[in-house]
């Protein structure tokens, strides 16, 4: 009976990391969905090509990890900027239906570049975080989960206050209850 206990209890962690990990996907949709009005499908590879920019400068590059980190921030918003202003911003008065075809296309063509600069083979991530899990009496966590959960859990009260609190947040949330 404790064994099973431990396990379920083990089972909820997972599932907690794994849930605050998907609210930060969710918080990205619905942030572009609110200001855009679109559906952005190339959402996710966004988020590969920007790990993969991190993981060329960790590995490759011999970039310590936050430096490395803090550059792909840098790195990728100027890849978000540049394609704002090429290729969507163009797009603002046409169909809805081109631009969720263009996300589409984006998406096509980021998941193309990174293949064919880093190939199609699993690459692992140098570890970031102590690989010693931590013990709550017989309930032993990865302290990836742990830090997984503090990060997204920050990220998200960070977001909820800067939507709040800073004037940008608060423009932001009046676009997009009125674009006009």
């Amino acid at each position: 009976m404790e064994q099973a206990l431990v396990h379920f209890v083990q089972l909820l962690v997972a599932g907690l990391v794994l849930g605050s990990v998907y609210a930060l996907v969710a918080l990205g949709f619905v942030l572009i969905y609110k200001s855009t009005g679109v559906l952005n499908f190339a959402q996710g590879e966004f988020l590969l090509l920007g790990a993969y920019v991190c993981f060329w400068m960790v590995v490759q590059c011999h970039i310590p990890f936050i430096p490395g980190f803090l550059l792909t921030f840098v790195v990728m918003a100027i890849f978000g900027v540049v394609l704002e202003r090429l290729a969507l911003r163009p797009m603002i008065g046409e169909p809805i239906i081109s631009i969720i075809m263009l996300t589409i296309g984006l998406a096509a063509m980021i998941r193309a570049f990174v293949s064919i600069i880093w190939g199609t083979q699993i690459r692992t991530f140098p570890t970031v975080f102590p690989q010693k899990p931590v013990h709550f009496g017989p309930v032993i966590v990865s302290q990836v989960y742990l830090w997984t959960f503090f990060l997204s859990f920050l990220l998200l009260v960070i977001f909820a206050l800067f939507f709040k609190y800073s004037r940008v947040g608060i423009a932001m949330r009046a676009v997009a209850d009125d674009q006009q």
